[in-house]
This record gives C-alpha cells, structure tokens and sequence, in this order.
C-alpha cells in the first residue's frame, strides 16, 4: 500500500475509534459498517459486532480510556488499511467520513498545566496558535532547599 494510503488509514482508524466515546457515535458506526459492506455482509456483521465490543472497551467505567484507544487505533488501522488495499475506491469514502466526523479544530480544547521547582523555567505549547505565558516566581527564603 503507498504510503499516503497508510496514513488515510491511520487517520481513519484514529477517527473512527475517537468517535466511539461520543454522541456521534451511532452515526459514525453506521458509516463503518456501511464502508465495509463492500467486502461482503458475512464480515460486515462481524465488523459491527467488533466496534461494538470496542466502543464497549471505552464507555467502561475505571477503564484506561486513553490507553484503551491507543490500543485500538493500531488494529484498526490494519483493517482499513487492508479494505483500501481490496477496494481503493473506498478511500474517497474514508476521506468524506473522517471530514465529517472529525471533531472541528475550533471546537477542540486542550489543557496543560506545567510547573517548574526550585528556580527552573518550564514551557509548553499544544494546537495551533499557541501562545505561551510565562510566569516568574521569585522563591522567598526558605521556600526552596538551598542546593547541596
């Protein structure tokens, strides 16, 4: 498969497994199914019985759901990977069903929080236009164990 197949794959499996925690996702499972149909419908039914096991894994109370996603992304994106290897035209499909359900860049929020001891400086920046404050803090005597 040429490289730009594999990263739709990648993109498509990290779509499609982002999406099973979200209120998109009957739609989303839907379309997966659908995008698989080509292959036959004995496998299309084994293919929704898996993201529904999947999406399972994910809405599991106490579960690692970042870690379980990472661990679903990679076999994913062998399946995918292979349905575009049988049926190349699926890929225009793919592309339509990752624009569709990605999450819109304007609406994702991130988080950082990083903190720097004892008179270091620490930096961080994450999506597009960043911006990065810095704060200086003086420690006060005391307040820091003085280097041994």
């Amino acid at each position: 498969m040429s490289d730009p197949m594999t990263v739709l794959a990648m993109t498509g499996a990290t779509t499609v497994v982002a999406a099973m925690a979200t209120s998109a996702w009957d739609g989303t499972r839907e379309r997966v199914v659908e995008l698989f149909r080509r292959r036959g419908d004995e496998r299309s039914t084994a293919l929704a019985a898996q993201l529904d096991g999947d999406a399972e894994l994910i809405a599991g109370e106490g579960e690692d759901t970042d870690g379980v996603r990472e661990d679903l992304v990679r076999p994913w994106a062998r399946r995918i990977g292979a349905l575009l290897r049988e049926h190349p035209e699926a890929a225009d499909e793919l592309r339509a069903l990752i624009e569709e359900v990605s999450v819109p860049p304007a609406a994702q929020q991130w988080s950082q929080h990083i903190t720097a001891h004892a008179g270091g400086a620490a930096f961080g920046a994450q999506g597009p236009g960043s911006s990065v404050h810095v704060h200086h803090h003086r420690p006060a005597a005391g307040e820091y164990p003085a280097p041994a």
